[in-house]
Parts: C-alpha cells; sequence; structure tokens
C-alpha cells in the first residue's frame, strides 16, 4: 500500500510539472528555441552528473555503457536521445510561439499512437475499443486538417517522436539515471558547438532569464526521475489515468495563462480525441480486469 502511495504521489508529481512546464518555457520567449533547447540540454548534464556522483552510481553507469556497446544497443539509445531532443524542440517552439493549445492536443492523442506503433511495429493486437479510440482520434486530426488548410505537422511530429523514443526505451530498458545521463552526453556536443556560434549569449536577457536557463537543467531533471519512481510503484491502469494530466494542464494554461483562444472549432477537435481517450481507457480498464479476474 505504501509502495502504491509513493508511484501515486511521484506519478501525479510529475505530470503535474511536465503540465505546468508551458509556463515556463513562455517566459523564455525572449530566448531562440534553439538556444533555449541547448541550454536545456547542457544544464540537464549538469544536474544529472551532479545526481550520479551524489548516488555514486558512475561503475554502474559504465557497466551498462560496455554491455550496450557489446551487444550494439549503444546505437538505439543514441538515436532515442536525439529523438527525445526532437520532441523537447517542437514544444519549447510551439510553447513560444502561441500554440501550447496545439502541444496539448499532441499530448492528448501520444498514447493512442503509441498504440497505432505498437501495431505496426510490435505486432500487437488491435482490440475493438483501441480500433474505435484510433478512428475517433483520426476523425479529430481530419477536421483540424480541413479547418487550418494544413496537417497538423509539428502537432504529429512532437507525438511521433516522443512515441519512436517510448518504443526504444521499452526495447532497451535502463535505470533512470543511466539514460538520462547517457542521452544528455550524446547531445550535448551538439548542444555546444550550437551555443559557440549562436549570436544569442547566455546573460544577454537580464539575470531573471539567466536564472531559468541554469533552472532548466532541473525542471528537466526532477520530474524524469520522479516518473521513474512512479513506474516502478504504480500499476499500468493508474498511470494511464494520471498521464492525462499533463495535457489538461497544458491545455488549462494555454488558455487561461497564455490567453490562447479556445474557440469552437478547437472544441470540435478535441471533443473527437476526448472521445477517443475515454473509449481508450474504458477499453483497457475493461481488458485489466478480465486479466485480474
Amino acid at each position: 500500500m505504501e509502495n502504491r502511495k509513493l508511484g501515486m504521489a511521484t506519478g501525479m508529481t510529475a505530470y503535474t510539472l511536465w503540465g505546468l512546464l508551458g509556463l515556463f518555457w513562455k517566459l523564455l520567449s525572449v530566448v531562440p528555441a534553439l538556444d533555449t533547447l541547448a541550454y536545456r540540454i547542457i544544464w540537464s548534464l549538469v544536474v544529472i552528473v551532479i545526481v550520479v556522483t551524489f548516488q555514486k552510481n558512475w561503475g554502474q553507469t559504465v557497466k551498462i555503457v560496455i554491455e550496450l556497446i557489446k551487444n550494439r544497443k549503444i546505437y538505439w539509445i543514441i538515436l532515442s536521445a536525439y529523438l527525445i531532443t526532437i520532441n523537447w524542440f517542437i514544444y519549447i517552439y510551439m510553447v513560444t510561439h502561441n500554440q501550447a493549445t496545439e502541444a496539448s492536443l499532441g499530448y492528448y492523442i501520444m498514447p493512442l499512437m503509441n498504440v497505432a506503433i505498437a501495431v505496426f511495429f510490435l505486432h500487437e493486437k488491435l482490440s475493438r475499443s483501441k480500433l474505435i479510440a484510433l478512428v475517433l482520434v483520426l476523425m479529430g486530426v481530419s477536421i483540424l486538417t480541413i479547418q487550418t488548410g494544413t496537417l497538423p505537422i509539428t502537432t504529429l511530429l512532437m507525438a511521433g517522436s516522443f512515441c519512436l523514443y517510448g518504443l526504444i526505451k521499452k526495447q532497451v530498458q535502463l535505470p533512470a539515471t543511466v539514460s538520462i545521463t547517457l542521452e544528455t552526453l550524446f547531445v550535448a556536443p551538439v548542444a555546444i558547438i550550437y551555443l559557440l556560434i549562436s549570436p544569442h549569449v547566455m546573460t544577454q536577457n537580464g539575470t531573471e532569464v539567466t536564472v531559468l536557463l541554469i533552472v532548466s537543467g532541473i525542471i528537466t531533471v526532477i520530474p524524469l526521475l520522479l516518473f521513474a519512481v512512479a513506474t516502478k510503484n504504480t500499476d499500468f491502469i493508474t498511470l494511464g489515468f494520471i498521464q492525462y494530466l499533463n495535457p489538461t494542464i497544458q491545455l488549462l494554461t494555454a488558455i487561461f495563462f497564455m490567453g490562447e483562444t479556445f474557440d469552437m472549432h478547437k472544441a470540435i477537435v478535441f471533443a473527437f480525441i476526448w472521445l477517443g481517450i475515454l473509449v481508450f481507457v474504458f477499453g483497457n480498464i475493461l481488458t485489466y480486469h478480465k486479466a485480474r479476474n
């Protein structure tokens, strides 16, 4: 019971922090999105190095890296590092360019995109409820495409990059701290090179922005570590419910704090997405109870 409470608490905290991240990135709108991403990577690396050093886990990390190289799985970790980097950049760009509502849509459809990826790549069976859910989401995306006259590429890329990232993580499972350490290490050289040639200087927008850029490393690592604890102490169904805290908080902050409009056109799109999610969650609950019985 105590472990379940811990899992619930850490899971809800992680998803709440992720949901509130949009407000944080909005404060950094004066900084180019690519520069914000680069600073986030560098400071995340600094934070995770401190964490691993404090935990005295460098020995374990080195052993895992050697094993990954021997098994030739290190390439998958490198790919996952760049997939999550793409996801970070798109999200930062969307939030700082008044597209936080569309970003929340991406995180709503992400679990259902995971289902599609599982069917195509892992050959998992598609239940009736999941099929209906996917059709509803596809209808919502189609309506959005008709409304705007263009496919919501950034929304789909953001969701797709994270789904592929999750697929790799499922195939090559690593301890949370090791995973974060390797992923930031692999993209840090690119971030450093970019910052060296970028005309932007970290301190040029004042002390407040400089401090926020440094803090970006902390607010990146903490939710990931909390989520790792949650996955070890919480069942799949509970996490399935909790995960929708993230896009819901994102959507609410976009409307009430960032001043983005939520008109009837968007409401129709979200209605299809939300209905698909309801079908998806209800189907998961039924499957879970059947398996237990």
